[in-house]
């Protein structure tokens, strides 16, 4: 049995019916690849084989009554993989338009909490002959890298290529503990929470006294003015920042660009590829805000997560993250202007992360047990309806895959698209994904809140045309 990180738990915290803090992979193949007959059946002979190095499939969530402290995962002794595979059809013409529709259906299911929290959906139909997998795991047992490390252990750099060396299978199923159980092995933990508390609490302190109460909120300490240091709660109230009434639908979208033009844009502009992705997204929300009326006239504020694994990390899918919060200037109408502030802000943001000893998230939830947080959370959104404060107005996440073509089962993966978990207040997520020479880019709302989706998509691919023929910055 092992016991949820901080950061995992928060996720368990967060999770409820109407907002699953699961996320979802779609990977789209080319099976002609394949020696063999490209099924769900293959697919699946090739996960058994797999499960020694990828131990979070038959991991079970147990948790502590009360949620007085973090609950637990638990080797399934029930473990069936048939219980998490699927298979469905996508309606014809099998394009993109009704491949992510299918992808938000299944995004919009609950998981099964009696089982380790993961699915698979195979799918076919889809148009010149591919077919795709949409595997969906909990954000409490893997986060944004974690998955990309993971999955990508399916995986051969050669139709025929075996994937990584496979141990021995040494799993061994665990009894699930009952409740009572699990209220007693809490007992030592609430004994230690006292010296947590202190610990958290001087890890706040900390950066209190380095930077100052904003700093905390905001990430910017005593530097000079940026758009860095977006302050929780602080972003103007958008459309994609109302809460749905009743359970509300995904709304997915995506674009893909060359590799060959970020880095084009890169070195015309002084600036990173997550700079590039950035910029793009700022000016593909200012089209969709100005489209629907809603412009702010300043910044809006976004969460950046950033991998903060080491190389001691390795194998670990649990999460490891910090969060850059910066404001995106989709107030400002210039293109190469918007890049500018956007590449200083995660400047000065990288700059705050590297100066802190320790994680203002985590430091804070490890005061609080598990319970009362949820308490906290959902006695703020029943209490204050749909105009629940929104950390953030969106979030970006980017995440770096491999730079050459793989297989699974001989298939060979052509794209990946990332399909975030949302929250109350914040619909609209956005995930980059680099993989083979290609920069994916997702974008998933509430249709509720986020209508016409796709015309994001479509302002992201005129936002590279117009960074692409800009003339080279100055300023690098």
């Amino acid at each position: 049995m092992k016991a949820l990180s901080t950061l995992d738990t928060l996720f368990v915290t967060l999770d409820n019916e109407r907002f699953p803090m699961h996320g979802g992979g779609l990977l789209v193949f080319d099976p002609s690849t394949s020696p063999e007959p490209w099924t769900l059946a293959r697919v699946r002979s090739h996960l058994l084989r797999l499960l020694p190095v990828m131990p979070p499939l038959r991991r079970r969530l147990v948790e502590v009554p009360l949620g007085l402290t973090a609950p637990a995962w638990v080797e399934d002794p029930e473990f069936d993989i048939d219980d998490h595979l699927h298979t469905l059809g996508v309606p014809a013409p099998g394009g993109d338009h009704e491949l992510a529709a299918v992808m938000d259906v299944i995004g919009n299911l609950s998981l099964d909490w009696r089982r380790p929290l993961w699915d698979l959906w195979f799918l076919d139909g889809l148009a010149d002959g591919r077919k795709a997998i949409m595997l969906r795991m909990h954000h409490a047992a893997i986060d944004g890298m974690g998955g990309v490390e993971m999955i990508f252990q399916m995986f051969s750099t050669e139709p025929d290529a075996e994937v990584v060396a496979v141990p021995d299978d040494a799993w061994k199923p665990e009894p699930v503990p009952s409740q009572a159980d699990m209220l007693i092995r809490s007992v030592p933990t609430l004994a230690m929470r006292p010296l947590r508390t202190i610990q958290a609490v001087t890890g706040l302190g900390k950066g209190l006294v380095r930077n100052g109460i904003g700093a905390m909120l905001s990430g910017t300490g005593d530097k000079p003015v940026t758009n860095a240091g977006a302050r929780l709660f602080s972003g103007p109230r958008l459309p994609f920042n109302e809460i749905p009434h009743g359970i509300p639908h995904k709304s997915t979208a995506w674009a893909s660009v060359a590799m060959s033009d970020v880095k084009r844009i890169r070195e015309l502009h002084g600036c990173t590829v997550n700079d590039v992705a950035l910029a793009i997204a700022t000016a593909a929300l200012r089209r969709w805000l100005i489209d629907h009326e809603a412009l702010p006239s300043g910044p809006i504020t976004c969460g950046n997560p950033v991998n903060t694994r080491t190389v001691d990390d390795k194998g670990v899918f649990e999460n490891k993250f910090a969060i850059f919060s910066l404001k995106l200037p989709v107030e400002v109408d210039d293109t190469i202007e918007r890049l500018k502030i956007i590449s200083r802000a995660t400047t000065a943001a990288k700059e705050s992360v590297r100066s802190s000893d320790s994680n203002a998230v985590e430091n804070l939830f490890q005061i609080m047990a598990p319970g009362f947080t949820e308490l906290v959370i959902n006695g703020l959104i029943s209490g204050l309806g749909s105009k629940a404060p929104a950390p953030f107005n969106t979030l970006v996440t980017n995440v770096q895959g491999p730079p050459i073509p793989l297989y699974l089962a001989g298939a060979k993966l052509e794209r990946m698209h990332i399909q975030m978990m949302q929250t109350s207040g914040m619909s609209l997520i956005i995930a980059v994904m680099t993989y083979a020479g290609q920069m994916f880019i997702t974008t998933v709302g509430h249709r509720e809140n986020t209508p016409d989706i796709w015309t994001i998509a479509e302002a992201m691919l005129k936002e590279v045309s117009a960074l692409l023929a800009a003339p080279a910055s100055t300023e690098q």
